[in-house]
């Protein structure tokens, strides 16, 4: 984004003895000296809840004082004893906007996790980090996707996939697309941002249920995302952006089956002002506001949609923002 990786995590020791966590994003700093205080990590809404849970999945913190009542409750001194002293953890988010769509949380998690254990002079490799951001996911109570933070620990487009079951074992493959291919989709490929944000756990928890209540609609419109995901990395392995474009508006028509929620009037709109600018059209995550994903046609370019967007939409925020792949 602007020619910048905006996921930022600092970590480093400090002489007191208590845990300093901040978000620079949003201004927000708080320091810690009771352990109770940073073992609640529930609430989604809290500023902290991420750099909380990721203490307690890196084993910082326990993420409960003692499993057994006749046990003496640890103190946040003695866990800070153990590490050398006190700790300092801050996150930023460069110019990304919450409820983005982007995988920003998980891709966040990600980094603390591996801040965490560099801080603590220890290794750890792609397969333990998607595992632990995903314990993270759980305990904050936001459900999480299985595979957000694996698209941004690693460079390139990539195919993602993973096993079935509650043990998941994430496979990230780079999708090998030459110069020339590579080229023209970074020139079509344009990000919009709605001015609009929605948290993913609502759609998650609705899809989920449909899935475990065996929804047959459901099941059929999963299967497909699944088939066209695969049809897509061919097309780009071919070179074939145009026939990439068609997949996507075929991913976006399965999305709409599978949670109505995930489009709105605003995005609608948007899609429709544009309707003969663009040959592929997608929502980002989970949909219902954040960020939306086109391929141009060929000989539009980027200022183009900007300009179209600025004149329907005015100052209401809705605006192409300027990005590419992480190569």
């Amino acid at each position: 984004m602007d020619e910048k990786c905006p996921i930022e995590v600092v970590t480093k020791k400090i002489e007191e003895n208590k845990i300093i966590l901040a978000s620079t994003d949003i201004g927000s700093y708080k320091e810690f000296t009771d352990i109770k205080e940073l073992q609640d990590c529930s609430n989604p809404y809290d500023v902290f809840a991420l750099h909380k849970a990721a203490l307690i999945v890196c084993g910082v913190i326990p993420f409960s004082n003692c499993s057994n009542p006749n046990e003496k409750e640890v103190t946040l001194d003695e866990l800070l004893s153990q590490i050398g002293g006190g700790f300092y953890l801050s996150t930023r988010a460069i110019n990304i906007p919450r409820g983005s769509g982007l995988g920003t949380s998980s891709i966040l998690a990600g980094a603390c996790v591996k801040g965490i254990y560099e801080f603590l002079g220890e290794d750890i490799d792609f397969q333990d980090i998607c595992k632990l951001v995903l314990c993270m996911e759980q305990i904050m109570s936001t459900g999480g996707g299985w595979q957000d933070q694996a698209g941004g620990l690693k460079k390139g487009i990539k195919m993602i996939t993973s096993n079935a079951g509650l043990d998941q074992h994430i496979n990230s493959e780079q999708i090998q697309i030459n110069d020339v291919a590579l080229k023209e989709l970074e020139k079509r490929f344009c990000i919009i941002y709605t001015g609009q944000r929605r948290l993913a756990r609502n759609l998650l928890r609705e899809v989920v249920g449909k899935y475990i209540g065996c929804d047959p609609i459901a099941l059929e419109v999963l299967y497909e995302i699944q088939r066209i995901s695969v049809l897509m990395r061919f097309e780009l392995e071919k070179e074939n952006i145009d026939g990439f474009a068609q997949l996507l508006n075929r991913q976006w028509e399965s999305s709409k089956k599978l949670d109505s929620g995930c489009t709105n009037t605003c995005i609608d709109q948007i899609f429709y002002a544009c309707e003969d600018l663009i040959d592929g059209r997608m929502i980002c995550g989970a949909g219902g506001g954040g960020f939306l994903q086109v391929i141009l046609k060929k000989g539009i370019t980027v200022e183009m949609l900007r300009e179209r967007l600025s004149y329907v939409f005015g100052d209401s925020g809705v605006d192409v923002w300027d990005c590419e792949f992480w190569m």
